[in-house]
């Protein structure tokens, strides 16, 4: 005969293992993104609701980065008006398009054409 478990008992037994799953897998948010003054803000504020992949995939100007944190400001994010304007330097500095944009500290720099 076999033994019938009570269904709660089930389904909290198998949200302990999820639970601890889920867990093991987890990795710090700050893992992706680079270092600088400011990180840890833009961990606290913005890795709670969000993937640091999504911080990191694309970079943006200046402009767009400040619409992009008024905007989840909007939505919710908690930061000081000094705590944002230091999300907004480290953003502009490690994720933004001039970022992408620089040469290497050790590379040589780009040969100038003449003009025409």
């Amino acid at each position: 005969m076999p033994i019938r478990r009570p269904l709660p008992l089930a389904l909290a037994a198998a949200a302990l293992v999820l639970g601890a799953a889920g867990r093991v897998g987890a990795q710090d948010p700050s893992q992706d993104l680079p270092d600088g003054p400011g990180r840890d803000l833009v961990v606290r504020a913005c890795t709670s609701c969000h993937d640091a992949s999504q911080i990191t995939y694309k970079r943006r100007t200046p402009e767009d980065w400040d619409y992009v944190i008024t905007k989840m400001m909007q939505g919710g994010a908690e930061l000081t008006a000094q705590e944002q304007d230091a999300v907004l330097a480290y953003l502009v500095k490690t994720l933004g398009v001039a970022a992408a944009a620089a040469p290497a500290p050790d590379a040589a720099p780009a040969p100038s054409k003449p003009p025409p």
